[in-house]
């Protein structure tokens, strides 16, 4: 079985995306968003990844106003 994984992202003026996707998915999806000042967004996910709480939960927020949570 594989992972799937809860997300939403966040942007200002623009309507909250969300879904439940394994992490190739996910980053195909982040990368087709475009966000400004983005790394490459499966650096974003190991990012998420090492920052996971106890609850298996991550915060990205840019500092360029868009917020990903998984």
């Amino acid at each position: 079985m594989t992972p799937r994984f809860l997300w939403t992202l966040e942007r200002p003026e623009l309507l909250t995306r969300g879904g439940l996707d394994t992490i190739a998915d996910l980053i195909i999806i982040l990368a087709r968003e475009d966000l400004p000042g983005v790394l490459p967004a499966d650096w974003i996910l190991a990012t998420i990844a090492m920052d996971e709480d106890a609850e298996g939960a991550a915060v990205h927020a840019s500092p360029l106003g868009w917020t990903l949570l998984v």
